[in-house]
């Protein structure tokens, strides 16, 4: 599987050897470096277990909250069906 977004490329497969047979083909047409295992993108946080692959958007919502100086606002309960 691959996803591009703009000058970010991310992908991933369950065989090994096609991760590195595409990165390599990658790496001789165009500059780019390996970052490892994929962690952040776009804004989500991204946790990789053998249990699967967790998302969450947590220092995103931080950033808003500070951004708009409500550290210190009362908490709310949702206000809808949570079954």
């Amino acid at each position: 599987m691959v996803q591009i977004y703009v000058d970010d490329i991310i992908f991933g497969s369950t065989n090994e050897l096609l991760c590195k047979e595409f990165s390599h083909d990658m790496q001789s047409e165009f500059e780019m470096s390996m970052m490892g295992e994929l962690n952040f993108i776009l804004g989500l946080q991204i946790k990789q277990t053998k249990a699967g692959i967790f998302v969450n958007q947590s220092k995103y919502y931080r950033e808003l909250i500070h951004r708009f100086s409500m550290e210190k606002a009362k908490h709310m309960a949702t206000p809808m069906s949570t079954a």
